[in-house]
């Protein structure tokens, strides 16, 4: 793919935040019997529960923004409040 392995890693990380895929580590034992780290077992995951965690990121994001605005308006009252007094 002519991809550096920092590259590939990268996106492949940018693939499990966004819960497009999912990694597990995965074992070998050689023929002498010792255990080692084998290859990630890839697993794509449902569109479906990617795109229902994306809505509720994108649901919370504008709950925390309506939040922000709420408080600001509220210290712009105040402070006209006290200034006018």
């Amino acid at each position: 793919m002519r991809m550096s392995a920092n590259t590939v890693r990268k996106y492949v990380c940018e693939l499990e935040e966004r819960q497009l895929i999912s990694t597990e580590n995965t074992t070998v034992t050689t023929r002498d019997g010792l255990k080692r780290n084998g290859n990630l077992l890839y697993t794509i995951r449902p569109i479906q529960l990617a795109l229902d965690q994306f809505y509720e990121q994108q649901l919370a994001q504008i709950d925390v923004a309506a939040e922000r605005q709420r408080v600001a308006n509220a210290l712009a009252l105040r402070n006209d409040s006290t200034h006018s007094a």
